[in-house]
């Protein structure tokens, strides 16, 4: 059965707020699809993102970066990403923009 590392967070894609900015997120666990990765990156999707050797990588700030099961990948207004954990989604960002169904809203 597939675990869902990160379970307070929406099972898809949402956006959140931080002080200054619109932010867009997607939780990567082990239940993440491709279909909603291909999704939220778009047109990124091969550029910016993308599968190698089975993995999930992201090209950030400090260049590619695998991405593990249990971390979010954060999209900002500029078009950057960023892979961050728990924790720094909780020091930096309010509680995810959901649904009545507690789905994440993108």
């Amino acid at each position: 059965m597939e675990k869902n590392e990160l379970p307070d967070f929406p099972t898809t894609e949402f956006a959140a707020f931080s002080t200054a900015k619109m932010s867009y997120f997607l939780p990567y666990t082990s239940i993440t699809k491709m279909e909603q990765i291909q999704i939220f990156f778009g047109e990124d999707f091969g550029k910016k993102a993308d599968i190698i050797n089975n993995q999930l990588v992201v090209l950030g700030s400090e260049g590619w970066e695998p991405v593990q099961k249990g971390s979010i990948i954060a999209k900002f207004t500029n078009n950057k990403y960023k892979i961050i954990d728990v924790d720094y989604y909780h020091r930096d960002f309010n509680d995810p923009i959901i649904d009545s169904e507690g789905k994440g809203i993108y």
